[in-house]
Formats: C-alpha cells, sequence, structure tokens
C-alpha cells in the first residue's frame, strides 16, 4: 500500500532511514531505532490507518528479535529493507509486497530455528 499511497517526501524519508539502518548495523552499532522508525515510516505511508496503530508490538519486537536471533540477520535484514524501500520508491506495489514477504519469511524462519536449538 505504501508503494502506492506515499507522498514524495514520505518516500524520501523511507529511503533515508533505510539508509541509516544499513550504516548502523554495517558499523556494528545498535539500528534497532533506526529499523524501527523505517517500518513506522512505511506504516503512515500506507494511507491504511490500522496498520500505524498496530507497530507498537513491532517497536517492542525489533530490539528483542535482534538480541533473540544473535545478530544472524543482519544481512539479511539490510538487503530486504533495500528492496522494500527501493520497491516502494519505483510505486511497484508488487515488488514491495514480495520483498517485504521475504523480510518477514526470513525472520519467522530464523525465530523457528532459534526455538528449535533452545528446545534441545
Amino acid at each position: 500500500m505504501a508503494a502506492e499511497h506515499a507522498t514524495n517526501d514520505q518516500v524520501v524519508c523511507i529511503k533515508e532511514l533505510c539508509d541509516e539502518s544499513e550504516r548502523l548495523a554495517e558499523a556494528g552499532e545498535d539500528y534497532s531505532a533506526a529499523d524501527t522508525a523505517f517500518h513506522n515510516a512505511i506504516a503512515e505511508s500506507s494511507g491504511n490507518l490500522v496498520v500505524p496503530r498496530l507497530m507498537g508490538v513491532l517497536k517492542a519486537s525489533v530490539p528483542l528479535f535482534i538480541d533473540v536471533t544473535g545478530k544472524k540477520l543482519v544481512e539479511e535484514t539490510i538487503r530486504t529493507h533495500r528492496d522494500v524501500a527501493d520497491a516502494i520508491a519505483s510505486r511497484n506495489p508488487t515488488a514491495a509486497h514480495d520483498a517485504m514477504y521475504l523480510h518477514l519469511v526470513y525472520n519467522r524462519n530464523m525465530i523457528a530455528e532459534g526455538t528449535q536449538e533452545q528446545s534441545e
């Protein structure tokens, strides 16, 4: 929805937050605030009134997820965030959906893997 509804200013903001997350992650710094802001910017630009209200859950989960996965998904997160931001900027909702779907699948798989390792 963001690919279809984001204003030009919102697209610029999404791209800047993606850049900031990437810069911090590559420097080995805490990028959770920038990551959360990136997701919030996408939610707000979607034009959907419900999605931004759900972002509190994401805000609480991003730092926890980074800790739980042992930062194993940093490169994948950077790549999928870039794919999402680029798709939104190019106004391609199918590519944005696919990139976000892959992002969620990678995260889900990492959580499942971590849960399985903890139970063994």
